[in-house]
């Protein structure tokens, strides 16, 4: 989940990176609410946006957060239904469904470029958040936010520790907060407790 509450600026001209996922099972590639960055080598000079991964050392400015994902990115069905097919829940959703994009040989070997929105700025609702220790950490107003490049989710976090690798910035604001028990219960999946968040990027 992630709601605009306040105006905010929103960026609809960006395409989420193709990948090498290749099994279409609608499954998710990336979260609404996770942070972003603009890809610098990207051909055409196109507005490529993808999410950091664990393992890889970006630059700044150049791979500096440049917003949150609007919507879910998802992989198509092309494992289980045709190319193109869409399951009648997507429809009227704001998922983003990725194609398949083939080799040389005809084979599927991964999702091709898909249009995705970018927020900047503004207040939101999310629920795509983590903390340093559930159980007992607190999501306080006035905390900074950090990306937190855990599982390759790009989840906000009260905690600067998971960072990726030469990216060392806040991105976001908490407005209004959630208490531990709370946060455990999201975190768990269990009960989703949004907290609100002024986007810094």
């Amino acid at each position: 989940m992630f709601i605009p509450r306040h105006p905010v600026v929103e960026n609809q001209f960006c395409q989420f990176n193709e990948t090498s996922t290749s099994t279409g099972v609608g499954a998710v590639l990336a979260y609404a609410g996770a942070v972003c960055y603009l890809v610098n080598a990207a051909a055409n000079q196109d507005a490529i946006v993808d999410l950091y991964t664990a393992g890889d050392t970006y630059t700044s400015p150049e791979n500096s957060p440049f917003g949150f994902l609007m919507q879910k990115v998802k992989a198509g069905y092309h494992q289980v239904h045709p190319s193109g097919f869409y399951m009648p829940g997507d429809l009227g959703s704001s998922d983003v469904i990725a194609q398949p994009k083939y080799n040389a040989s005809g084979q599927i070997n991964g999702t091709k470029f898909a249009p995705v929105g970018v927020a900047h700025l503004g207040i939101w609702d999310t629920v795509h958040y983590t903390v340093a220790t559930k159980g007992t950490d607190i999501m306080k107003p006035g905390d900074h936010l950090y990306i937190d490049k855990t599982g390759g989710y790009c989840k906000v976090s009260n905690s600067s520790a998971n960072q990726p690798d030469g990216v060392n910035t806040s991105v976001a604001k908490v407005v209004k907060g959630a208490s531990a028990a709370q946060v455990e219960a999201n975190i768990d999946n269990t009960t989703l407790y949004p907290i609100r968040i002024k986007l810094l990027v």
